[in-house]
């Protein structure tokens, strides 16, 4: 089936009329992936009235664009946009297809992909093209290397050669958005649809309000680690000083920079359940592969060691200060500003330097 199959697919979400960031972000890793194979970028959107959202997602990568619009599908209902993308793939047999891996990208990528049927490597942070030789199944070329964390320290690459589409769901926040190009040019394709008797309907939508703290919506994140237990001579500390600090420094960027930012915290942290922190450090705080993924334009590791579960899930913010008494910590190989110290120490510097300590 791969020497019929083309095209870098990417299913497109769309929420209060606008392309979300996650299909954007997508559409972005789908351009790298079809430079290397020389096939086209080609974004699936389902829902109605979306003929605005087509041209934006060419201006931001798009080759072509298949637009299945009608009325049916002005909400989303998984039943039927699924029917609505496998009666796409199964005619016209795309080469690799991308969903985000959100709840709703996780939801159809599954119910697709289980229709085809093909394989699906879920919450990749990379994707390459790479060729790959089995000796039980032999050579293949132009392979999309699906890469993701596993449960250990390392990167999983995850091979899925005999079936096609090759499908991967990508976790928000690993690749950035192409710069808009208003006067690109592409194709738009208006796909009818064909509804059939679904055993349900939606009734009602409702917006939920986003989760608290909102991590990935933040400006900057002030993450919190197992360092936040002990100073730098090793000497227990009640952890809740340290969270007060991460309070006035977030306070202090609000107030004084006019930047949301949001407390966060690392996975062994979270499932600590640490004394003093009940109610103020819980799962919604968590980033990293188990947790939330963030870009933030600041992100601030205090007392974070830096295992590869956590970097997963900030890796890619445009600037990651880091407070550790370990000059060895993994968090300084990617930390833009290591500041090597006790955070009980640096942490009040920080807050002074940048403003907290004047009119605080």
């Amino acid at each position: 089936m791969s020497g019929e199959s083309k095209g870098v697919w990417v299913y497109l979400q769309h929420a209060r009329g606008d392309l979300t960031k996650d299909s954007l972000e997508l559409l972005a890793a789908a351009r790298g992936v079809s430079s290397k194979l020389g096939q086209q970028v080609v974004g699936v959107l389902v829902g109605s009235g979306t003929g605005a959202l087509a041209e934006k997602a060419v201006a931001y990568g798009a080759d072509s664009v298949l637009a299945v619009d009608d009325p049916v599908l002005k909400d989303y209902f998984n039943l039927a946009y699924a029917d609505a993308i496998y009666s796409l793939v199964s005619e016209r047999k795309p080469y690799i297809l991308l969903f985000a891996a959100n709840e709703v990208g996780k939801d159809i990528a599954a119910r697709v992909a289980f229709r085809v049927p093909t394989g699906l490597a879920t919450d990749n942070v990379q994707l390459a093209v790479e060729d790959y030789n089995n000796p039980a199944l032999g050579q293949f070329k132009n392979l999309l290397i699906q890469i993701r964390p596993d449960f250990g320290t390392r990167l999983a690459r995850i091979y899925t050669p005999r079936h096609r589409p090759q499908m991967a769901t990508v976790r928000p926040g690993s690749f950035s958005p192409l710069d808009p190009d208003p006067g690109r040019k592409g194709t738009i394709e208006k796909v009818p649809f064909a509804p059939r008797e679904y055993p349900a309907r939606v009734a009602e939508v409702r917006d939920l309000p986003p989760p608290v703290p909102d991590l990935a919506g933040a400006d900057v994140v002030i993450s919190l680690g197992m360092g936040i237990l002990k100073d730098g001579s090793g000497n227990a500390r009640d952890p809740l000083e340290a969270y007060r600090y991460a309070q006035q420094l977030k306070e202090t960027l609000e107030r004084k920079y006019h930047l949301r930012a949001e407390i966060g915290a690392t996975r062994a942290l979270v499932y600590a359940e640490t004394k003093g922190l009940e109610g103020l450090i819980g799962k919604a705080n968590q980033v990293g592969q188990t947790g939330a993924t963030v870009k933030p334009k600041v992100y601030f590791a205090v007392g974070v060691s830096g295992a590869l579960q956590h970097r997963v899930g900030m890796q890619n913010s445009a600037k990651i200060v880091a407070i550790n008494t370990d000059p060895g910590a993994p968090i300084f190989k990617i930390a833009h500003y290591p500041i090597v110290g006790d955070l009980y120490e640096e942490l009040p510097r920080l807050i002074s330097a940048i403003g907290g300590g004047r009119d605080a």
